[in-house]
C-alpha cells in the first residue's frame, strides 16, 4: 500500500515537474525611442550640391522661411544619431512606416507631399 502511494506521488511529482518546466515567462522589454527635433536643411554652400539625404546639411531648430516649393524637404521631425550629437539620424527607422528617416524625406520629395517626418518644402 505504500508502495502504490509512493510510485503515485512520485509520478505526480514528476508531471508537475514537467508541466513548471514547459512554462517560460515572457520578458517584455520597453523600447523608448528616441526624442525627436526639428531639423531645418540648410542644403550646401553651392545649392547644386544640395543632398537632403546628407546629414551635414541639416541644423537643429525649425526655419520659418520655407517658401513651400516642393523641391526639396525644409523643415522636418527626426531624433539626433546620438544625444547631444548635433548630427540628425537619417538611419532611424520611423515607427509604423518600415522606412528609415531618409527614406521618408526621398518619399515625401517624390510625391511633393509632406509625412510624419517632413513638415514642410523650400526650393533647390
Amino acid at each position: 500500500m505504500i508502495g502504490t502511494l509512493g510510485t503515485g506521488a512520485l509520478i505526480a511529482g514528476i508531471i508537475i515537474g514537467a508541466n513548471a518546466n514547459d512554462k517560460k515567462e515572457e520578458v517584455k522589454v520597453n523600447k523608448v525611442d528616441p526624442e525627436l527635433k526639428e531639423w531645418h536643411f540648410d542644403g550646401a554652400t553651392n545649392p547644386s550640391n544640395n543632398d537632403p539625404t546628407n546629414a551635414e546639411q541639416y541644423s537643429e531648430g525649425k526655419s520659418s522661411t520655407c517658401p513651400g516649393l516642393a523641391q526639396t524637404a525644409c523643415n522636418l521631425n527626426a531624433p539626433e544619431t546620438s544625444p547631444n550629437s548635433g548630427i540628425i539620424d537619417l538611419n532611424y527607422m520611423v515607427p509604423g512606416t518600415g522606412q528609415s528617416v531618409q527614406q521618408r524625406i526621398q518619399s515625401a520629395i517624390a510625391s511633393s507631399t509632406p509625412n510624419e517626418t517632413v513638415e514642410s518644402f523650400r526650393a533647390n
